[in-house]
């Protein structure tokens, strides 16, 4: 039996992805743990997985102000990565620390974009199998644009968008996590200190298993062979939640309504995000369920059209949606894509507006609207379009079959157990 561990800190986008495929392993013969915020222990361990001891809660860290100023401030490149410094700079060593000893005693790390720079020193120094499994395109150049966050051409294929990312995306990580990276080879592990360009090479010889769908994004015919595009990794949780029925009276009372609910992006201001949330439902003269979740969606002057809703299963809820809004984050958009219903992308950060970018190329959803530029008029029209263009809803229906059809855990688990 083999023991692997999942470095999995994030969101509950981030770490949902992690336990469905952590529990094919686990099915697999493998001990299987995942270090992820303390705030998703219990869950961890309800799916039959084994949650490691962390200091990081990552409800409270995006509660604080770092985090308010993330959500709010976030869709300006130059001010993400400041704000992500200043919080990598109060919490990185802690994390980098939980992550050292989460390494003890693993056969395999599987680790992502926020942690592959120091994790690559890690299993180095351990002499044990790396996989990196992002759920977002690995920022290495390629000359598609569709596949590149920020393109200068992002519906093309151009040698413009290959040297743009050499230029800018290739340096992305390591501006970030690249002291961490470092302290951690130097002061933790006893390991020399690396370049730029010599972690990048250990990077890229790692197997990259991306855990999303090719018909979504493309996989560039000009990445490594050791790159790889599996399809989503889908963790259904209907058997284990019963719909209370006030919920199932509401779905029975009209048509189908849209689900709104911007998970953990919580804001200095939400008083101001219910008031266009739900004046442009008004509006739009749809029914809607709010999904609050933590982002503080509150129940205060709800009609009879609108049903309040602290959370659900999005394999439950979305398909039986006229469309959804939601925030961009990986984890909801291919709940929406899956569900084959138009998607109503409202980004605030980090890989969001490249899934509001790829949702309105393929025709599945509405332009997505930057959290910053919000408004009533602007969530109203975009419901109404989602609800009322027949293209876009058959566009939907159709990538959503796609979707479907593919098996991206069980292509993962075989690259994943070829590594060990």
């Amino acid at each position: 039996m083999s023991v692997i561990t999942f470095i999995a800190y994030g969101t509950r986008g981030d770490v949902q992805p992690a336990i469905a495929l952590g529990k094919a392993l686990h099915e697999r013969g493998h001990a299987v743990r995942i270090l992820a915020g303390a705030n998703f222990a219990e869950w961890i361990e309800q799916h039959g997985l084994i949650p490691l001891p962390t200091a990081i809660d990552m409800q409270a860290l995006m509660a604080s102000e770092g985090g308010r100023d993330w959500v709010e401030k976030g869709y300006n490149p130059v001010l993400q990565l400041r704000i992500m410094g200043q919080l990598l700079a109060k919490h990185g060593m802690q994390i980098a620390q939980d992550a050292w000893a989460a390494c003890q005693g693993s056969d395999l790390i599987i680790s992502s974009f926020t942690s592959d720079v120091y994790a690559v020193g890690m299993t180095q120094k351990l002499g044990i199998a790396h996989v990196s499994a992002p759920l977002q395109p690995t920022m290495v150049s390629t000359k598609d644009g569709r596949v590149l966050m920020n393109a200068p051409r992002p519906k093309s294929i151009s040698w413009i968008n290959y040297w743009f990312g050499k230029l800018f995306l290739e340096t992305a990580a390591w501006s970030l996590y690249g002291d961490i990276a470092n302290r951690v080879r130097t002061e933790m592990l006893g390991l020399p200190a690396q370049t730029r360009q010599e972690n990048q090479a250990d990077r890229q010889k790692m197997t990259i298993v991306h855990g999303y769908s090719r018909h979504v994004v493309p996989h560039p015919t000009d990445w490594p062979a050791n790159f790889h595009t599996t399809g989503y990794w889908f963790l259904d949780e209907n058997a284990q939640w019963a719909p209370p029925g006030e919920l199932l009276d509401f779905l029975g009372a009209g048509s189908p309504p849209v689900a709104i609910g911007f998970g953990s992006m919580t804001g200095r201001n939400p008083q101001k995000l219910n008031k266009i949330v739900l004046e442009a439902v008004q509006m739009s003269g749809q029914r809607a369920i709010l999904l609050s979740g933590w982002a503080g969606l509150s129940e205060m002057g709800l009609g009879q059209s609108i049903f309040q809703l602290p959370a659900a299963p999005h394999s439950w809820l979305f398909p039986q949606m006229a469309a959804v809004v939601h925030h961009g984050g990986a984890g909801s958009t291919a709940a929406g894509l899956r569900a084959g219903v138009p998607s109503i992308l409202v980004p605030h950060f980090a890989d969001q507006p490249f899934w509001g970018s790829r949702v309105a190329a393929l025709n599945v959803g509405p332009k997505a609207i930057p959290r910053p530029k919000l408004t009533t008029h602007k969530l109203a029209e975009a419901i109404d379009t989602a609800v009322s263009n027949q293209l876009m809803r058959q566009k939907a229906v159709e990538l959503g079959k796609k979707v479907r059809a593919e098996d991206g855990i069980s292509q993962a688990v075989a690259l994943i157990e070829k590594e060990l």
